[in-house]
């Protein structure tokens, strides 16, 4: 009888540990995950990426862009304008070699397409950024709107841009040479600040992809 006691015990005290393993297995708070890090050569990448804030643009094919624009597809993103005489052109080239150059490093549907969002909308239409375009190659974008939407486009994205006065009656655009990395989510996923070398600018886009897999 006293087996029989001592049995019934151990078989109590079993299942009541059991259940407080079990209970706390199960409703004990979930530890968040830290976001991966990624280190880039010569890029930040943001971790977690950041959103694409909502707006309303142009392309240069005269459709209406938003923030579903950029959803699907990696892109990289200047901010320049079809007037620039020297930066401009240069980092659009640049882009256009990175691009090609990647052809043969990824599959096609993680082969980056290229924007160029304007900083000068009262000049640069979406047929004036079309023609502009079509100079540096296949995969380019360009966007454009009304002043006040490039402007609260820009800002949210932290891109400074202001209006130079120039002696002939004529201005320029001083503007942020940085681009971005959009991911397939419409998220800014690397920062690349001036001066950019398309060879890191290559592997550190690998990186990004391949982390994102």
């Amino acid at each position: 009888m006293k087996a029989s006691k001592v049995s019934i015990v151990l078989l109590l005290l079993t299942a009541a540990l059991g259940g407080i393993f079990i209970g706390r297995l199960f409703f004990m708070p979930v530890m968040p995950v830290a976001p991966r890090t990624i280190e880039l050569q010569s890029g930040t990448a943001l971790s977690p990426p950041r959103p694409l804030p909502d707006f309303q643009l142009l392309r240069e094919d005269v459709a209406t862009a938003g923030r579903d624009d950029f959803r699907g597809r990696w892109t990289l993103v200047f901010f320049g304008f079809t007037h620039c005489p020297e930066i401009c052109p240069v980092t659009l080239a640049m882009l256009s070699g990175v691009r090609k150059s990647l052809e043969a490093a990824v599959p096609g549907g993680e082969l980056p397409g290229i924007a160029l969002v304007s900083v000068d909308p009262e000049r640069d239409t979406p047929a004036v950024l079309d023609a502009y375009l079509a100079s540096f190659g296949v995969g380019f974008r360009g966007y454009t709107g009304t002043p006040d939407a490039m402007r609260e486009f820009a800002t949210a994205l932290g891109v400074p841009y202001q209006k130079t006065p120039m002696m002939d009656g004529d201005y320029m655009v001083d503007h942020s040479t940085a681009i971005m990395v959009i991911n397939p989510q419409a998220e800014v996923a690397a920062l690349f600040q001036a001066p950019q070398a398309s060879a890191t600018l290559q592997a550190d886009y690998l990186q990004l992809v391949s982390a994102a897999r």
